[in-house]
């Protein structure tokens, strides 16, 4: 049987706070072998000493590490750490509060397509956050997403956002994983290739990770059955979000775009052609 390996990294600033996610991944209902939280020794955005590590709660591993991925730092450590080894990684933020059944629902829809990562939240690239450029993926059944409309507006605003449902109405394929959801893979779907982040890709973790997948041919599942949405909690950090962050002139959508080109243009995936 697959070893389950939890596996999530943190910034300084949320030192103080990640223990209130360790603790729902500790209460999860299913049988997990590690939790590890990876901390990279040198970070590319912050310092800190070593007084400063935040206190793990006991069945937590950290994982001090020398290489600083960005946020993919989540995961790619974990690879590293389970190559050759028969592992299932769920990776996830270290800023959202997961339902006990989250990793259970992750191992049920690997037994089923044990050959795809599976995530809970995700997008295509036709999405304007995305390349937004009409490209459609020949997979079969694409996942479906609720329309933002008029009427989705208007029900938001009445509840002063309280009403927040998941954006997909429809299990299927997707081009891009979103990590906030939580993803399972496999050590084996990622080769040396991931390791490799030119610069400024290295701030949009999902896009990246997502092109490395589709690149090894590996399809990505959205799983809707018996979700549950995640919350944020209440010391996310704001300042230390990558979603606000611009580096060397790229935001968050023209990193994401700059990295599909990336792809298209190397790699030939997402109709684009080899170089």
């Amino acid at each position: 049987m697959s070893r389950l390996v939890l596996s999530l990294t943190t910034v300084p600033p949320r030192f103080p706070y990640v223990a209130e996610n360790l603790s729902a991944l500790l209460g999860q209902s299913a049988q997990i072998d590690a939790i590890n939280l990876y901390v990279p020794r040198s970070y590319r955005r912050f310092s800190y000493a070593p007084s400063d590590l935040p206190r793990l709660p006991e069945g937590v591993n950290l994982r001090l590490v020398e290489q600083d991925y960005g946020p993919a730092t989540k995961v790619l450590p974990a690879v590293q750490e389970y190559r050759d080894q028969d592992a299932m990684i769920l990776f996830c933020d270290d800023d959202k509060v997961y339902d006990r059944g989250w990793a259970q629902r992750f191992v049920d829809a690997a037994r089923m397509r044990p050959d795809h990562a599976i995530c809970e939240e995700a997008g295509h690239l036709a999405m304007p956050h995305y390349a937004g450029d009409g490209w459609v993926s020949n997979r079969d059944p694409q996942a479906k997403f609720r329309e933002k409309n008029l009427g989705y507006r208007l029900r938001r605003a009445a509840s002063f956002g309280r009403w927040k449902p998941s954006k997909a109405v429809s299990a299927g394929y997707v081009d891009i994983l979103e990590g906030w959801g939580g993803v399972l893979v496999r050590p084996e779907f990622f080769d040396a290739f991931a390791y490799d982040i030119p610069d400024v890709l290295w701030t949009v973790d999902d896009v990246w990770l997502s092109g490395c997948l589709e690149r090894k041919g590996v399809p990505i599942w959205l799983n809707l059955e018996d979700k549950v949405r995640s919350k944020g909690n209440s010391n996310e950090v704001k300042g230390a979000a990558l979603r606000n962050f611009v580096y060397q002139g790229h935001n968050r959508i023209e990193a994401n775009r700059a990295c599909i080109r990336y792809f298209r243009e190397t790699c030939g995936i997402w109709g684009g052609a080899a170089a």
